[in-house]
């Protein structure tokens, strides 16, 4: 055995380490400056959710990797830094395609990734990912969807009632029934499954902007990225993205409900938003409240954040 050539290959390698290690931790530090060289408007993603940190005084922002997920933080949110990867799943994880919609919360004490991935020969679903940490690494919560079995489903999101019961929010795909639904089912307290049957809260023809799309040889109505928030007034508004009936272009619409996730849920005529879509709310770190999506629709599509606003119940965005 050359020693040498052995001793030079070990050094190399624990130097590799440190290195991987020193940079990770620097996209947590807050106080480290330097690497920040993507502006929001320039950054390439579809799906966008904006986690605040107000410890680290840092914003998370988890995408889509290609088999992977990988993520980016922001002081500013003006001014990025893309930090690696967040997770990636071992040979046996059931989720093998797609990687959409990462979306992050803290939940008592730990954070959740929930992540829309799909298999060959297995429907798509919501996976649920946790770590110790905003920046990960995050692992399976358990190896399989969190989403009903035997369904086809998307964009699963989080949402956690008055009561403290979590909820889980999501699309029933409308490839398999041809109205895309919006559909709530109650979880365990530590978010591993189902524990009530799943109800439908509304159909995308519910709301009178929506029109059909077709693909894959099916003509039907899209239900895409439900994300609920609570307003001061304790009445919920529901963000949720579909096709524009005449236009064809993705759109944003909003629907509300007196406070009760079972609804009834009312849509308002028109979409808060056309031309981009799958948008969540958020708080800046100075209060301000905050809206992030994708646009435009085709790719290549954009991290896209804009003040918001309630008004007269409703969110409106500059």
């Amino acid at each position: 055995m050359n020693y040498k050539l052995f001793s030079i290959t070990k050094i190399a390698l624990i130097l590799g380490v440190v290195f991987l290690i020193s940079t990770a931790s620097r996209c947590n530090r807050p106080e480290e400056d330097t690497g920040y060289d993507i502006k929001a408007s320039f950054l390439k993603c579809r799906d966008p959710f904006i986690y605040y940190h107000q410890p680290e005084q840092m914003y998370y922002l988890h995408v889509n990797g290609g088999g992977k997920l990988t993520y980016y933080v922001s002081k500013d949110l003006e001014n990025w830094k893309f930090c690696g990867t967040s997770f990636s799943p071992d040979e046996d994880f059931w989720g093998k395609n797609d990687f959409w919609a990462p979306d992050l919360y803290e939940y008592k004490g730990k954070f959740y990734i929930f992540v829309t991935l799909s298999a060959p020969g297995t429907k798509r679903g919501t996976s649920v990912l946790v770590s110790d940490s905003p920046a990960g690494p995050f692992s399976p919560l358990v190896n399989k969807p969190v989403t009903p079995e035997g369904h086809q489903c998307l964009d699963g999101s989080l949402f956690i009632d008055t009561d403290g019961s979590p909820w889980l929010i999501y699309c029933r795909e409308w490839l398999e029934v041809i109205d895309g639904q919006v559909c709530a089912m109650k979880l365990s307290d530590d978010l591993t499954h189902g524990v009530s049957e799943p109800v439908i809260l509304f159909q995308a023809s519910d709301a009178g902007w929506t029109g059909n799309i077709t693909a894959n040889g099916v003509t039907g109505k899209v239900t895409d990225a439900p994300f609920i928030y609570r307003k001061d007034d304790g009445k919920l508004v529901m963000l949720w993205s579909s096709f524009q009936s005449g236009t064809g272009r993705y759109a944003i619409g909003q629907a509300f409900s007196d406070g009760d996730i079972t609804g009834p849920w009312i849509h308002d005529p028109e979409p808060v938003k056309v031309g981009g879509g799958h948008a969540m709310l958020f708080n800046n770190s100075f209060g301000q409240l905050m809206i992030s999506y994708h646009s435009p629709n085709k790719a290549p599509s954009f991290l896209t954040l804009q003040k918001a606003y309630i008004y007269k119940g409703r969110v409106l965005i500059d």
